[in-house]
């Protein structure tokens, strides 16, 4: 019985995990957009069109919030759920950022699927908080590694206009960080003197 319950928390946390950075992901994006829509439009129709869009948007986020909440109540750490993706979607997850954004370095040869897909979800998850905190910031996405540890960083310059208020309670960088923790690593994330923000994921790297 404690075995069953055992695999039952730790499958909730990986269902918490997944729900935040996928569905999380786009609803920001379609929030946001519908708020600059909403904004620039000229047609009174096209703007409490695109003002249905972003409530539609910003009461899903604060439902999807209460339900990564509730399976966090008896979550755990485990492998990850399928199909995930790999550092070979890296530069289409960019590319669809809608941010002004530079990839750079390189990790070494041979990384594990599970670093790799924490490497991704990392980059995707600071991206997702420059679209919703930053409006307007370009963003420097650098990898990198040594003779000890791999890793990535995330910078962001400070925002150029205001944000638009989304629900937020941190779940996106919990998730990174115990994604971190399975590779013995550390996630920090923390404000830039230039008033921008930054992320980094450090691993070690594991002999072959």
């Amino acid at each position: 019985a404690l075995y069953a319950q055992t695999v039952l928390a730790r499958e909730r946390a990986q269902l918490a995990r997944e729900m935040h950075d996928v569905v999380s992901h786009q609803v920001s994006l379609i929030a946001v957009q519908a708020g600059a829509l909403q904004v620039a439009a000229k047609d009174p129709d096209a703007r409490d069109a695109a003002r249905t869009i972003r409530t539609l948007s910003v009461n899903t986020l604060d439902e999807l919030r209460h339900m990564v909440t509730l399976l966090r109540a008896s979550g755990g750490r485990e492998t990850e759920l399928t199909p995930q993706p790999t550092l070979a979607d890296l530069q289409q997850l960019i590319a669809n950022s809608g941010i002004e954004t530079t990839l750079s370095g390189g990790l070494p040869p041979g990384i594990s699927t599970t670093a790799q897909r924490t490497v991704y979800r990392t980059v995707q998850e600071a991206l997702t908080n420059v679209r919703k905190h930053a409006p307007g910031a370009r963003a420097e996405v650098r990898l990198w590694h040594d003779a000890r540890h791999f890793g990535v960083t995330v910078t962001n310059t400070a925002p150029t206009r205001p944000s638009v208020a989304l629900p937020s309670a941190r779940h996106g960088l919990i998730g990174l960080r115990e994604r971190a923790e399975l590779l013995d690593g550390t996630l920090t994330a923390e404000p830039t003197p230039q008033g921008g923000y930054t992320t980094e994921l450090r691993a070690p790297t594991r002999p072959a």
